[in-house]
């Protein structure tokens, strides 16, 4: 029987004292040995995808039907891990935060304390999570000198181990070099990424942090690229990555979100299916080898009937198009050289 793990992206906001330790391979959660992620005591690899709507949908009893389909046709085509996001603010329909301090009650019960109403686990002791991330996309562009976002880290990383020691930890990282990698700042980063206060190596190089985390998108970052530069800058992004997980880090590397919308300047199906090609064989390549780069996650995942949360780079799999069928031979080359 396939399984599907989660990861969540969390945005928390106090903080407690924590030692970190290395994860221990037990009772099904997926832990990590070096730079892999170990699950029963065999490697684990991920092939998966977004699907930031899962919390907004779980909250209504009329549409959790559609996590249902979802989950079907992602478990049908090998794909064992789903990123979604623990958080929606402001004024927005189910918001966990409705303005700065108030919460919604009935989405917040569904956190990392809640006890599942089903199985009567608490979500902290739940092996089908894989691991938590501190939020989505960490920036903090008032200081472009990363020391802001490098101290919410430092706190917010510990906190959420002090709370779920079960749990892996991530950053939910964009992979923007900051001024501890100044080679790489300056040759990988894409120009808007001198704006953001971010920094790859810094960030993920603390003991409570168990694995980094990067995106990739070429459409968004550097959308007037032509085919070529793209696999290019994808090329060199994802090996440059790869290479710091390895020999800077020691951890796991995941490939977060990827793909290629539809509203990109000279889109073809071509084009996508180039995109995922190029980022699973390298991806493949180095976890082939033992190394970091454990799996990629697609931007994102949809079913029939989901056009309101349907966008530039959204899947359907039931379509049946060439990009699914090359999501699903690297689920089956992953899945050749895991623990399945």
């Amino acid at each position: 029987m396939k399984y599907l793990c989660f990861i969540v992206s969390l945005a928390i906001v106090t903080a407690q004292s924590y030692v970190g330790v290395e994860a221990a391979s037990s009772n099904g959660f997926v832990s990590r040995n070096g730079v892999q992620f170990i699950l029963n005591g065999k490697p684990f690899y991920d092939n998966g995808f977004n699907a930031y709507w899962l919390a907004y949908e779980a909250t209504d009893p009329a549409t959790r039907f559609k996590i249902t389909n979802v989950f079907q046709n992602a478990t049908s085509h090998g794909l064992t891990i789903a990123r979604t996001w623990g958080f929606r603010d402001g004024a927005l329909y189910r918001a966990l935060q409705t303005a700065p301090g108030s919460y919604d009650e009935k989405t917040f019960q569904t956190m990392v304390n809640r006890v599942n109403t089903f199985t009567k686990v608490a979500y902290k002791d739940e092996p089908a999570i894989m691991a938590w991330q501190l939020m989505n996309e960490p920036r903090c562009g008032s200081d472009r000198s990363g020391k802001t976002l490098m101290a919410w880290i430092n706190e917010m990383a510990p906190y959420v181990k002090s709370v779920d020691p079960n749990h892996l930890l991530s950053t939910g990282h964009e992979g923007f070099y900051g001024d501890s990698s100044p080679q790489r700042k300056n040759t990988l980063n894409p120009v808007s990424a001198k704006r953001v206060g971010a920094d790859f190596i810094a960030n993920h190089n603390i003991d409570a942090i168990d694995f980094a985390s990067m995106h990739c998108g070429t459409d968004l970052w550097l959308p007037k690229l032509n085919q070529n530069s793209r696999l290019d800058f994808i090329n060199k992004w994802l090996q440059g990555h790869i290479e710091d997980a390895q020999n800077i880090l020691k951890k796991p590397l995941i490939l977060a979100e990827f793909g290629l919308g539809t509203d990109t300047p000279g889109y073809t199906l071509a084009n996508r299916d180039a995109v995922f090609t190029t980022t699973y064989d390298i991806i493949y390549a180095s976890a082939q080898k033992g190394g970091p780069a454990v799996g990629a996650l697609f931007w994102e995942l949809i079913s029939d009937g989901m056009s309101n949360f349907a966008g530039p780079s959204s899947i359907i799999l039931s379509d049946k198009s060439s990009t699914v069928n090359i999501i699903s031979e690297q689920s089956r080359k992953l899945g050749l050289i895991g623990g399945k």
